[in-house]
């Protein structure tokens, strides 16, 4: 489990404390960007957090808000660790801003909460699965090296979450929709719906199954993360799921609150415990 004190999380609390700094001032953003001769792009993407921030650029920002040196000093020491390498760093040329963003505040998180209407969560894919399901989502054949890239990272994150000796809270709800598609093949989806069964008996892992009969609900839109983190200054955070399986962050806490009652109502919706394995042990007898 992490101490969420990753470069994601310290990414995030650096460009919040800025905007507050900036807004206590009253200070519109171009007339910031004017002063610091920068394209008002620049310090928007900054504050939105679709950019790193250099140390020399903070100091610059903190001289225009009139900062006292106590306050500097923290924010340049947020800016040093948010820059700082990880695992995933060596893939940058393959995954998304917003992917690597993702697998940043995963790392930090202290619980993970999920919701999946068609694919077994990335957390819980056996390797065959994985390597049937990745290029089929993929829009245009792309080659052997990026598959293996996408495959390598997915295991590398199942790997940091739940393969530790602190493994990470992981709550998962997943629609039955996503257990009836063979990805890989019949003998591969057994595998895989017994292995979700085998994870639902390992500690720290709750998953529920979301039957046909429970009829409409508000996940047939799509995907969706709630990711928690332990610290008091880190506010949860809200991912949604595109059909491609991209992720964009909605870093609006209303939203994240309807998000959270929905899972809350889903997950009572649901087979859990020894009747999700049961129902999993169903589903794969009846695969043909």
């Amino acid at each position: 489990m992490s101490d969420g004190q990753g470069p994601a999380t310290t990414r995030r609390r650096l460009r919040v404390e800025l905007r507050r700094l900036r807004e206590a001032l009253e200070l519109p953003q171009a007339d910031v960007a004017k002063q610091l001769d920068w394209s008002l792009s620049k310090l928007i993407r900054i504050e939105n957090g679709t950019v790193s921030i250099s140390v020399t650029d903070v100091r610059a920002l903190l001289g225009v808000y009139r900062a006292p040196h106590e306050t500097v000093d923290d924010l340049v020491g947020l800016a040093r660790s948010a820059r700082e390498r990880r695992w995933w760093s060596r893939y940058r040329d393959v995954l998304k801003p917003a992917y690597q963003e993702f697998i940043g505040f995963e790392a930090d998180a202290v619980r993970l909460r999920q919701f999946h209407t068609t694919i077994v969560p990335g957390l819980l894919q056996i390797e065959p699965y994985i390597r049937a399901l990745i290029p089929a989502l993929a829009l245009r054949p792309l080659s052997e090296s990026y598959y293996e890239a996408l495959v390598a990272v997915r295991l590398k994150r199942q790997e940091q979450i739940l393969g530790d000796d602190n493994p990470t809270d992981l709550t998962v709800v997943v629609d039955e929709a996503a257990l009836r598609r063979p990805v890989g093949g019949v003998e591969a989806m057994r595998a895989q719906l017994r292995h979700l069964a085998a994870m639902a008996s390992r500690e720290g892992v709750s998953i529920g199954i979301l039957p046909f009969s429970a009829g409409p609900h508000a996940g047939m839109q799509g995907a969706f993360h709630v990711i928690e983190f332990a610290g008091d200054a880190d506010d949860d955070v809200l991912y949604l799921e595109s059909a491609q399986g991209d992720v964009a962050l909605r870093d609006q806490p209303d939203v994240l609150a309807q998000y959270d009652k929905q899972l809350d109502r889903l997950w009572s919706m649901s087979l859990t415990g020894a009747d999700a394995v049961a129902y999993l042990g169903k589903i794969a007898d009846e695969l043909e």
